[in-house]
């Protein structure tokens, strides 16, 4: 099963995960309903019989009560949707994580930090906030709607009594939730128990209530009592059926994330390592926080005590998951956890990647290749993928990693990102920075520039990816001066480059996420004008003259199986039909989009190859459409990792 398959079945498990709650509600109007046809009956002093609930209540007073009971789970449920709508942040910040991102404290902070950098560049997603939870467990989350608001939370205990390989395993486990669309599964749970649990909360109330009422009104009193002893027995009893569902489907997910972070690593024995830390840890993965049950679900090893039985433990026993992962296992924990992982030591990895050429070439890349990478590596980046990622990193000279992590200093490298080619262009560009941006974001533009000329084309990706998290603490003020200086960046010469757009978009998915809705088009055959429109923009991008680009749109439209239609002028490729065209295709199935993907690699490859930068706009494209896609490896750089990691063998 692939990347676009786990995400179409993400999607249909939260329609069957709705479905069962749903069922869980009606069985609590059906409660509620015996329930009050028993105190109506008790009250006029009748037997009460299932046989005659319509004569007690009526029809009308059903419905009411059916009404009332969904009105509250579903008012319930949506506040707490609500209180989490800034996503993986709201989860992190109710457990007291401190975002890292900006200013890590320490060797164990830093390293984390780049574990986390490296796996985002390796597999083509936004770079996560990273949040440390002081706390001593060894334990991890991910959290969040989609990969453009996800975060990663990490525990002290995590940092750093785990060593790199151990750590890397952890998050790897991590970034497969951000890929299987895990997290907005585990959210949505946590909003419908929430309901659930204020039918139980309203009873407690209203027991409460019944205990400071007058005694004089005895009966009035004992029926008060009553309906509020009934509602925590319904609310709680839809509370433990609710903790049920949410424990078997997290189950299976734990198993599936730890195939899927050795897929990625090829390297067991790291997650394994991890899980057996906790087994001999005193402090185990078990949090402290006042919140952790809420979120139990989310983390990569139980966070609470076991409960009754097993019956409601999110996660697998430890035992069957280090016997999965490693079936020559002893049983033996180790209790090393207990003394810190030595983090100032440089791995084997470390040193293999430190051997690799700090600069990465401009190279093709073959059709196949690209449309292989397409099928197998979307949201599943191999053990060459992640080294070439942490290649790609390290290719990035330190200052501007460090500039990057500085939302001041983040804003200039965007800026000069976006600059034109074109000499002329560029000058002008530069003139309208002098204009419009801070005075000292220009001149940290200049500071940094000797860096960025250097910089290999296939870094520029990354380097935007590191910028992301510092963007995302602007102030609401700052942030939109700073969009509307893109914009007046892009526009300043009266033309769009197809690469200056797809460093904006990329830009704005990761900061923004959600497409302006009012772009959508809701006329019948919308997608195939956005996908013929995009094919249009690429073709006109890879070739100077109209016959060759007519002719590479035509192969693009033969791949996609549409009608051949006219090809569009360059001149009708602009910003905002772009914005349009890709927003409109962001909202097709899953399982439809590698179609559109493998048609433009197919649009860039007319001509027999496809050029560095051209790999890069495809990455560009699929990022848009919330398809991930890792880098496509140079075949030099694979020479060399494969070359690497046999002499390591050796």
């Amino acid at each position: 099963m692939n990347f676009f398959e786990y995400q179409d079945r993400a999607k249909r498990n939260t329609g069957l995960l709705v479905g069962l709650f749903a069922l869980a509600v009606g069985l609590l109007i059906g409660i509620t309903t015996l329930l009050a046809a028993a105190l109506v009956a008790y009250s006029r002093g009748q037997a009460f019989s299932l046989v005659n609930i319509d004569q007690l209540l009526g029809w009308d007073t059903v419905a009411m009560i059916a009404l009332t009971i969904a009105a509250v789970i579903s008012l319930g449920s949506l506040y707490k949707l609500r209180q989490l709508a800034a996503g993986g942040r709201a989860v992190a910040e109710s457990l007291g994580g401190r975002k890292i991102n900006i200013a890590p404290h320490g060797e164990a902070e830093q390293r984390a930090l780049n574990v986390v950098e490296e796996m985002a560049i390796a597999s083509g997603t936004p770079v996560p906030d990273v949040y440390l939870i002081e706390d001593d467990a060894i334990n991890a989350f991910a959290a969040g709607y989609k990969p453009t608001d996800a975060v990663i939370g990490l525990t002290r205990g995590c940092i750093e009594k785990l060593s790199r390989d151990e750590l890397q395993g952890v998050v790897a486990h991590e970034f497969s939730h951000i890929f299987n669309g895990d997290m907005r599964l585990n959210i949505r749970i946590v909003g419908l128990l929430n309901g659930i649990l204020i039918i139980g909360l309203l009873g407690y109330w209203l027991l409460r209530g019944s205990h400071f009422s007058s005694s004089r009104d005895n009966r009035g009193r004992a029926a008060l009592f009553g309906i509020g002893a009934g509602l925590m027995v319904i609310g709680y009893t839809g509370t433990f059926f609710g903790n049920l569902i949410k424990s078997a489907v997290s189950r299976q997910r734990e198993f599936l994330a730890d195939a899927s972070a050795v897929q990625f690593t090829r390297n067991n024995a790291g997650i394994a390592g991890a899980l057996k830390k906790i087994g001999g840890y005193t402090a185990g993965s078990q949090l402290t926080s006042g919140n952790a049950a809420e979120f139990s679900h989310m983390y990569f090893a139980s966070g609470l005590k076991r409960s009754f039985a097993n019956l409601f433990s999110t996660h697998p026993p430890l035992a069957e998951r280090i016997t999965r992962l490693d079936p020559q296992w002893n049983g033996h924990y180790p209790s090393t956890a207990n003394e810190p992982a030595g983090i100032s030591v440089t791995s084997q990895q470390d040193a293999q990647v430190m051997g690799f050429a700090a600069a990465v070439n401009r190279e093709s890349a073959s059709c196949q290749q690209v449309i292989d990478a397409v099928d197998n590596s979307i949201g599943n980046p191999s053990e060459q993928q992640v080294n070439y990622g942490r290649q790609l990193l390290q290719s990035v000279p330190a200052t501007l990693q460090q500039a990057a992590h500085d939302p001041f200093a983040a804003r200039a490298l965007v800026y000069y990102l976006l600059l034109h080619k074109g000499e002329n262009e560029r000058r002008a560009q530069r003139e309208l920075l002098q204009q419009i941006a801070h005075p000292a974001v220009v001149r940290e533009m200049h500071k940094l520039e000797p860096q960025l000329q250097s910089l290999p084309a296939s870094a520029r990706l990354p380097l935007l990816d590191l910028c992301v998290p510092a963007l995302k603490a602007l102030v609401p003020q700052q942030y939109q001066v700073f969009k509307r200086n893109l914009i007046k960046l892009l526009r300043s010469d009266g033309k769009v480059e197809l690469w200056e757009w797809a460093l904006y978009r990329v830009l704005m998915h990761a900061l923004e996420g959600t497409p302006d809705r009012q772009r959508l088009s809701p006329k019948k055959g919308a997608e195939r004008d956005a996908a013929r429109f995009m094919l249009a923009a690429v073709a006109h991008a890879g070739h100077a003259e109209y016959l060759p680009a007519k002719r590479a749109y035509e192969s693009g439209l033969k791949a996609l199986q549409l009608d051949i239609t006219p090809l569009p002028t360059a001149t009708d490729i602009t910003l905002q039909r772009l914005d349009k065209a890709i927003a409109i295709a962001g909202t097709i199935r899953p399982l439809r989009k590698p179609a559109l993907l493998k048609a433009i690699a197919a649009t860039m490859s007319h001509d027999g190859v496809i050029e560095a930068e051209e790999i890069e706009l495809l990455r560009a494209i699929a990022d848009s459409l919330d398809c991930p896609m890792p880098p496509v490896i140079p075949p030099s750089e694979m020479t060399v990792s494969s070359h690497s990691r046999n002499s390591a063998i050796a």
